[in-house]
């Protein structure tokens, strides 16, 4: 089965077509090729072998009643209501021919959902491994003393991170809440863990597909149970870190950690730094001794040489996200070049 790897895009009002065209080539991370069509008449004359390559035709609806498929056997019909605001039904007579549809005058957003899950659902699309020189670098969140403030700080970091180079968020909380995330595609890291056991392949596809947009940080949304955290094994995390650096999606990944997961030290192992949130209570510091302690009986002081304890701000958790966002900057630059002293101190 050869593979296709084409979004062909028409609609005759070029502005329109060339807005979908950018909107898709900025927030699509995939090795897609995108080819625009602003007259009928170019896309009747296009070639076979570009419409045996393509996924799907974008057409406007006004378009399509014109041309029909055109030669194309996959189609997403851009909807355009009637005078009196209703939408005819769009159907194919040709089982050959697969015709989904959506309404063009919404988010652009929405419109590429829609398209991401009809290439979810061919097995044909290419979702070859772009693959980079830049290594992943993974940085760890992690504190043994709750309500800290340890997710509002992690996401405050891929926030900053994202706005240098391309960045992941993933939070293996055992219980977690929606966190504030945009709402997405209903989708989660549940999902995204069935996907990779059943097709490792195609992970940077099913990244596309479940990843929510916060600012321009990518966020995997958190599993709604906590079994099914507890279900995958240390290998399985391990290879799911490995082959999410091996699509090249991403210079960053940002782990908000939870001890209840599987492999649990083993993720610590895998990252290059390690930001545990202290507090100053004799019950918070017993907590922290007695993590680097055991830490240290088990064989585990690597992650402790590799860990930064700092002191986290009451007042910053209030102070807005701009201020946390400076805060974990000044953070992680201090981390580059002091010693990390904290940790071993403590066990």
């Amino acid at each position: 089965m050869s593979k296709r790897n084409i979004i062909a895009l028409c609609d005759t009002t070029a502005d329109y077509c060339f807005r979908l065209d950018e909107y898709l080539r900025r927030n699509l991370k995939l090795p897609f090729k995108i080819v625009d069509f602003t007259s009928q008449d170019d896309l009747m004359a296009a070639d076979s072998d570009l419409k045996s390559r393509t996924i799907a035709l974008v057409i406007s609806q006004s378009v399509y009643e014109k041309v029909h498929d055109a030669g194309f056997d996959r189609l997403l019909v851009l909807e355009e209501p009637d005078k009196d605001g209703s939408y005819n039904r769009i159907e194919s007579d040709d089982e050959d021919i697969e015709i989904r549809s959506t309404p063009k005058y919404q988010s652009m957003d929405k419109i590429m959902q829609k398209l991401m899950s009809f290439c979810m659902d061919q097995p044909d699309t290419l979702s070859q491994r772009r693959g980079s020189e830049d290594k992943l670098t993974i940085y760890g969140v992690y504190s043994p003393i709750k309500r800290c403030g340890q997710t509002t700080f992690a996401r405050a970091l891929g926030r900053s991170l994202s706005r240098k180079d391309r960045s992941l968020y993933m939070n293996l909380e055992p219980f977690a809440s929606d966190l504030g995330i945009p709402k997405g595609k209903g989708q989660n890291l549940q999902d995204l863990l069935y996907f990779f056991e059943n097709d490792n392949k195609r992970l940077s596809l099913y990244l596309e597909n479940v990843c929510v947009k916060d600012e321009s940080l990518d966020i995997i949304p958190p599993a709604t149970s906590f079994l099914t955290l507890k279900g995958v094994g240390r290998d399985e995390w391990g290879r799911l870190l490995k082959e999410i650096e091996e699509t090249g999606l991403y210079k960053y990944l940002i782990i908000d950690l939870s001890e209840i997961t599987d492999g649990f030290t083993h993720i610590l192992d895998m990252c290059d730094r390690i930001f545990t949130i202290r507090r100053d209570d004799p019950c918070s510091l017993s907590k922290l001794e007695n993590y680097g302690r055991t830490f240290r009986l088990t064989g585990n002081g690597g992650i402790l040489d590799k860990s930064m304890v700092f002191d986290l701000p009451d007042s910053l958790l209030t102070a807005g996200d701009q201020a946390m966002e400076v805060y974990a900057l000044n953070v992680l630059e201090a981390s580059k070049t002091l010693p990390m002293k904290e940790a071993q101190d403590a066990s």
